[in-house]
């Protein structure tokens, strides 16, 4: 049952309107989804598919926790309908785009359901992801031809002549060939995301600041940090061997780590009454510097699995 949005609340007057289901939320689902296929044909929109993503999975991973698996799938199957016409006109990509952006809502949604565990349904959406580097490594995806990594190079020279062109020939090949995994964490960034707002929102109904409360205490346990450790390490050994399979799902199960830190970071500032503001200077540090700060906070994470930071008294 719905709460009562408070006065004012924007969100939360959303969330009231979308748990109602039915049409008003297959429309909703349908300008997400209107919205993925633009980030993907547009010219340049293709910046904006991971907040294209976040909106997808944020109104379907809602739909599911907050109305159930039964009430989810028909708005879901209204959603369908509404973009119908869409293949009439050969958009091709509308089937996989809403594969890649309702099922993982779905799946994550109706996990937290059952569950009410945050960690759960977000290591839902970590499986399905490495589920994608492994279909990636099974079928493959275009190599990218020599002409065209060529033109890229050079566009890439004319923003800065002093680039190498060999090194940037390699850097790509290096991607190229890390290509699965890749993909697979940016989709898993943006379903992590999508379904944060998705409980956020169900918590402005029910209980404002829940949400909060949870991801500062967001832990994955010593079973996921057992489990980690070993894919860490072949990533290590092996690097690009056997096509970069290990480092391919080394990046995307570290993730929730990554998570933890970062949940570590909220945590300790409201506990310790650090300035309010600090972590958001790690999120824009972090997509300054993604591999030194990300393997910082990969460590923070793993670690507070053992030493519970969190717990320890304050002096």
């Amino acid at each position: 049952m719905t709460g009562a949005p408070a006065a004012g609340d924007r969100l939360a007057t959303l969330a009231a309107w979308l748990a109602g289901g039915g049409w008003p939320a297959a429309g909703v689902l349908a300008v997400a989804a209107v919205g993925l296929l633009a980030s993907l044909l547009l010219p340049g929109a293709v910046l904006l598919l991971p907040l294209a993503l976040v909106c997808n999975l944020a109104t379907a991973g809602f739909l599911a926790v907050e109305s159930g698996l039964a009430a989810t799938l028909r708005s879901l199957l209204m959603g369908a309908v509404l973009l119908a016409p869409l293949l009439l006109v050969g958009v091709g990509l509308l089937g996989p785009a809403l594969l890649f952006a309702w099922l993982p809502g779905l799946a994550a949604g109706a996990a937290l359901r059952a569950s009410r565990s945050l960690p759960l349904a977000l290591l839902t959406l970590t499986a399905l992801a490495a589920l994608v580097v492994v279909m990636v490594q099974r079928t493959g995806l275009p190599a990218g031809q020599p002409d065209v990594r060529a033109a890229l190079v050079e566009n890439l020279r004319r923003f800065n002549p002093q680039l190498p062109a060999a090194e940037l020939d390699a850097a790509l090949g290096v991607m190229l060939q890390l290509a699965g995994g890749l993909l697979a964490l940016v989709l898993l960034s943006a379903w992590s995301g999508g379904l944060c707002l998705a409980r956020s929102l169900q918590a402005r109904l029910h209980r404002p600041g829940a949400f909060a409360q949870e991801f500062r205490a967001l832990r994955f346990g010593r079973v996921y940090a057992v489990l980690l450790l070993p894919v860490l390490v072949a990533a290590f050994a092996w690097r690009l061997a056997a096509d970069g399979l290990a480092v391919e799902l080394a990046l995307v199960l570290a993730v929730p780590a990554l998570l933890q830190g970062l949940a570590l970071v909220h945590g300790e500032t409201a506990r310790r009454g650090w300035w309010p503001r600090l972590p958001w200077v790690v999120y824009a540090l972090l997509v300054v510097a993604t591999p030194q700060l990300g393997s910082a906070l990969v460590l923070l994470g793993l670690m507070d699995n053992w030493v519970d930071f969190r717990s320890r008294p304050l002096r």
